[in-house]
């Protein structure tokens, strides 16, 4: 059985999320390092995607049969149905994070409105 080690790139912005890690509570932390190791596989897979959807164009001929008409690209197909997964992802490891008390800056105008 032949295994092949792929080079994973993080990006910076992968770089910077992983900073957001240490500060999920302890017991949450390998859900958190999994949510991660996921979002940095997906990052690479947009990569690519995107590469190729900007290298291919956002429609792809396709022949069935005698018949043959535009379709949108499989890539850009993958990419949109990835993005989406990326951002609930993303989403779920942001709340991992303990809840902040950071208090809105007051308004002047939504206090006189509140009387």
């Amino acid at each position: 059985m032949a295994t092949s080690k792929k080079n994973i790139t993080i990006s910076s912005e992968m770089k910077k999320l992983k900073t957001i890690l240490r500060q999920i509570p302890k017991e949450r932390l390998p859900i958190g390092q999994s949510l991660y190791n996921e979002l940095v596989f997906m990052q690479n897979t947009l990569d690519k995607l995107k590469q190729q959807v900007e290298e291919e164009g956002a429609v792809s001929m396709f022949k069935q049969g005698r018949q043959e008409f535009l379709r949108e690209h499989p890539a850009l197909k993958a990419y949109n149905t990835t993005v989406q997964r990326y951002s609930l992802l993303y989403k779920q490891l942001v709340d991992l994070l303990p809840p902040t008390d950071v208090e809105q800056p007051q308004d002047a105008l939504i206090d006189f409105l509140k009387g």
